[in-house]
């Protein structure tokens, strides 16, 4: 070939024929070349491990890094669309959780740039919770709770009586010990464990009919009260056992190990545990505008959808009992569509009630306890309003429990020198708002005695059955009815040891007594006093509440402070002072009075003078939890005529306490 006919390659083919031989393809520079960058989207709405419930909405926040625009957002639920692409900001869309089944879900949102390139965030798990349910609180004797192993600031026993944080129930079950278990006992198809997460919450472990399930680290760098910290559905329809297992161990970042039972939410729903004697809402004085109330759950009579519950919205509307006892519960309903209610006692301004929730509940929403052996009046009323997240302000009356339960610390028992009250270790019976954790009284000296003075017709002894208890003799008005061997292999805490029925309707005297002996199987002779159930008389008296703020209580002396607002008070509010010679005045007419106040760690030494003659001194001091609305001094037998009674401040204390405060809560005449 000639030099002539030899082809010329021009540069532009010489980087052509190198590109062929490296195996690349030349491609003309393409719009994405000129934009360089990246989006990042992240779920903001809900957070990982919430509850949700309703129609809510899921929100994305999008952040672009480079010269990339976004063309819209596409939410979606267990990799399904959710609605329609979201073209502009605010990236959000309504998500109805009741069109999903209760249970786990994950949530994903997928930002799409201008040239189709989809970006995807982190996965968002949370918690559908539709169905309704019962809500079993933390006291509730379905729940078994056993001690763990004690280390360093970390003592074995559960303390029931926590009253720190807005939990369900108002109380709630604390432990930081390896080993120690509440263990629930339920039938359902779903269970939700209600806890807490916290920056100083521990690790628990959980066991679903005693197989491991999971470890949970409850640490959370803010806190999350009423939290539902574990959850299970699709169980078989029968028995179960749930059981929460402190750990005694703790994340890097958390400085204690605090595990806490706050309740159990069980469905399909069902009445809650009957407390006493269950009256049903037909029992009930209606005025103002009640209508049967339907609901997906079942009524406390057995009846599902309506007509076994009455509910209302109407401002006024009333629902008013009468019952002869010491505590009265209130079976209602919470859920997103209720609202608050006004409860009256024996006449006075008692509580407002806030029925709100997110997820629907057959619950009790309310209870009144440690009140005077007597007749009492207990009235609900509308008021109409609601809570801000509310959608409505129904209120749901399904049925009341009432009962005359006389707790160990009750100024009608009487024990010897040798009986240790106080024992705070166990769910013992007497848990409340008022009372934090319920206690109980023991002996294992021959001879000690408890000994219950009442009028009625029966009673009978609450106690425990344990491995290590033994003998008791039981006199019924001081003779002997009964022997009482109260082992057992297993703890069974509030066990009734004894009854006796059919008694004439007057006075009497029921006396457990000591006797030292065991029997062959048990480890000690401990006997235990954890409470009385009694059937009052029917001529029991009509009570009639007085709050502190009546004009029928008169106040001298300086130093007192009135209206401060705390919701565990009688009427929510109560006046104190600490300064000495102060004095509150109720006068009255009457044969019997109470005068309802606190024991607490800030509260001092308190005369007593009754018609201006001194009857008492009394140390309002509590060495181990705060008693609201307690009765601190009562007086029977009085003449039926005008009384005085005054509550003087002496400006003293007990060497423990930190304050001089004596607190009027609220007098009860009858």
């Amino acid at each position: 070939m000639s030099e002539r006919e030899a082809p010329r390659l021009r540069p532009a083919y010489v980087a052509v024929l190198l590109f062929a031989m490296l195996g690349l393809a030349l491609i003309p520079p393409s719009p994405a070349s000129a934009q360089v960058g990246s989006v990042i989207v992240t779920v903001t709405s809900p957070t990982s491990g919430s509850t949700v419930t309703g129609t809510i909405t899921v929100s994305a926040g999008v952040s672009v890094v480079g010269s990339l625009t976004v063309a819209g957002v596409q939410f979606m639920v267990d990799g399904a669309n959710l609605g329609a692409e979201d073209p502009t900001p605010p990236y959000a869309v309504p998500w109805d959780t009741k069109t999903a089944n209760d249970g786990s879900h994950t949530l994903t949102a997928v930002a799409r740039d201008a040239l189709g390139v989809s970006w995807t965030s982190e996965p968002v798990t949370v918690e559908a919770a539709n169905a309704t349910v019962t809500r079993f609180e933390n006291t509730d004797l379905s729940i078994t709770y056993t001690d763990g192993t004690a280390a360093a600031g970390r003592p074995p026993a559960w303390w029931h009586g926590s009253r720190s944080r807005g939990w369900s129930g108002k109380i709630a079950s604390f432990n930081r010990s390896e080993g120690a278990r509440a263990a629930f006992s339920f039938t359902g198809t779903t269970v939700r464990w209600i806890g807490f997460r916290a920056p100083w919450a521990g690790i628990a472990r959980v066991f679903l009919d005693d197989v491991f399930v999971s470890e949970l680290d409850l640490y959370a760098p803010s806190e999350e009260e009423r939290a539902v910290v574990f959850s299970r559905t699709g169980l078989p329809n029968g028995s179960h056992t749930l059981t929460v297992e402190a750990t005694g161990r703790k994340n890097a970042a958390s400085p204690d190990y605090a595990v806490v039972v706050d309740a159990f939410d069980v469905a399909p729903a069902s009445p809650p545990p009957t407390a006493g004697t269950r009256v049903e809402e037909t029992a009930l004085t209606l005025t103002g505008g009640w209508t049967p109330a339907g609901t997906t759950g079942v009524w406390s009579d057995g009846t599902p959808e309506g007509g076994a519950a009455v509910a209302s919205a109407t401002p006024g509307a009333q629902a008013t009992f009468s019952f002869i006892g010491t505590e009265v519960r209130w079976i209602g309903f919470r859920g997103p569509g209720t609202g608050i209610a006004r409860v009256f006692l024996d006449g006075a301004f008692q509580a407002e009630v806030d029925t709100f929730a997110p997820t629907e509940m057959q619950a009790v929403v309310f209870a009144a306890t440690s009140l005077a052996a007597a007749t009492h009046t207990l009235t609900i009323d509308v008021t109409g309003r609601m809570n801000p997240a509310a959608t409505d302000s129904v209120i749901v009356v399904d049925a009341l429990d009432v009962r005359a339960r006389i707790e160990d610390p009750d100024p009608s028992l009487a024990y010897t020198a040798t009986f240790q009250p106080g024992n705070t270790d166990k769910a013992w019976s007497g848990a409340s708002a008022n009372t934090g954790t319920g206690s109980a009284a023991f002996s294992r000296t021959a001879g000690a005695n408890a000994t219950v003075t009442f009028t009625g017709t029966s009673a009978s002894w609450i106690g425990l059955r344990a491995p290590w208890t033994g003998i008791a003799r039981v006199l019924l008005d001081g003779a002997f009815v009964a022997e009482v061997d109260t082992f057992a292999p297993r703890e069974e805490i509030q066990a009734v040891l004894f009854s006796a029925a059919g008694l004439v309707d007057a006075p009497h005297t029921l006396t457990v007594e000591v006797t030292g002996q065991r029997s062959a199987s048990s480890i000690d002779s401990f006997i235990v006093v954890d409470a009385f159930d009694l059937t009052l008389s029917s001529s029991a008296p009509p009570i009639r509440r007085f709050q502190e703020t009546d004009p029928s209580t008169t106040y001298s002396g300086g130093g007192w402070t009135q209206g401060t607002n705390f919701h565990f008070w009688s009427g929510e509010a109560a006046a104190y002072s600490g300064t000495a010679g102060a004095r509150a005045t109720f006068t009255f007419t009457g044969t019997a009075v109470r005068w309802v106040g606190q024991r607490g760690f800030n509260t001092g030494i308190a005369r007593v003078w009754l018609d201006g003659v001194q009857v008492a001194e009394i140390d309002t001091f509590a060495p181990v939890q705060e008693e609201f609305q307690a009765a601190l001094f009562s007086a029977t037998g009085l003449a039926d005529t005008s009384h005085t009674l005054t509550i003087e401040a002496t400006g003293q204390k007990n060497a423990s306490a930190f304050e001089t405060w004596v607190i009027v809560d609220a007098f009860d005449i009858y």
